[in-house]
């Protein structure tokens, strides 16, 4: 099994679903999708007294956003950069009361929210999604606070981050090494 972090405002995330859901229907395994409030760290900018940490944070913060121009530019997605800065917490907290297996919603989700441009906190567009997927709702929903303090202690600080046997896989650069670990089977310890 897969566990994965996201949040649908992240673009690494949205970026990271169909090789993710790719590699799990070609490793025969199951995702686990949890949710993860990623929170946006600010854009450096150049100043002139710039120190050499100050400058990686900045060349770091400019490489990441050339390289999500040109993985949407690769995979045909015409989103908008800004909907990083939309809101998508109740449909954060709708994944985690969810029953069974919500690959289909989270990909609902993250289309409506980088495709069509939707609002996916709508609760009457949530409800109608799970429906829509044929998947149930749990009575209580666990506090996305909790959750995200949890996966803070367990060692994530952003999404997309996947565990996998215990391991922690941060972003989409790690996929082949997650493939390499699934096709390896379960490890046993002696």
């Amino acid at each position: 099994m897969i566990i994965a972090y996201i949040d649908f405002k992240s673009l690494d995330c949205y970026l990271a679903l169909d090789p993710l859901v790719a590699l799990a229907q070609d490793c025969n395994v199951t995702i686990d999708w949890r949710p993860f409030v990623s929170r946006e760290r600010a854009l450096p900018t150049q100043v002139d007294d710039e120190d050499v940490t100050h400058t990686h944070h900045r060349t770091r913060a400019e490489s990441e956003l050339k390289l999500q121009a040109h993985y949407t530019g690769l995979r045909g997605l015409d989103v908008t950069p800004q909907r990083c800065h939309v809101d998508t917490d109740q449909a954060l907290a709708r994944l985690s009361r969810i029953k069974g297996d919500q690959t289909e919603f989270v990909v609902r989700c993250f289309d409506a929210h980088w495709r069509a441009q939707q609002d996916i906190n709508n609760a009457e567009w949530l409800d109608k999604t799970v429906a829509d997927c044929g998947l149930s709702l749990r009575e209580s929903s666990p506090d996305l606070d909790v959750l995200q303090t949890e996966a803070e202690e367990a060692g994530l600080f952003d999404a997309p981050t996947c565990v996998i046997d215990g391991q922690l896989f941060m972003g989409r650069a790690h996929l082949p090494l997650m493939r390499r670990l699934l096709e390896a089977g379960p490890r046993t310890t002696d």
